[in-house]
């Protein structure tokens, strides 16, 4: 499918991070107005968003520099549609298939 950057942003060293904890970094990213048209163009034909995020995080090590980690996830973000919003969920509506018989 169609690969593109739709949204980039870079925030400054936060500091130190505590292990095994939990830290919130916000970044605020730029988006194009094009980029914007061009994903609810897309969004009509099969009404999801497939994406892939790509991070680099980098970390400055004493002694060694600056290492950076990759950290990549796909996935689909299945938007609801109007049938989804007056019943509540895509339910299957349909009976379950008779089992099969030998």
């Amino acid at each position: 499918g169609l690969q593109r950057e739709i949204a980039s942003g870079v925030i400054p060293d936060p500091g130190s991070l505590k292990a095994n904890g939990t830290t919130l970094l916000d970044v605020p990213v730029k988006v194009a107005h094009s980029i914007l048209v061009n994903l609810i163009r897309d969004i009509g034909r099969d009404w999801d968003i497939d994406y892939q995020l790509d991070l680099g995080l980098v970390i400055d090590i004493p002694c060694v520099g600056n290492i950076t980690i990759p950290v990549s996830q796909k996935g689909e973000i299945k938007l609801p549609t109007l049938k989804d919003m007056f019943t509540g969920g895509s339910k299957n509506t349909d009976p379950a298939p008779a089992p099969a018989t030998t």
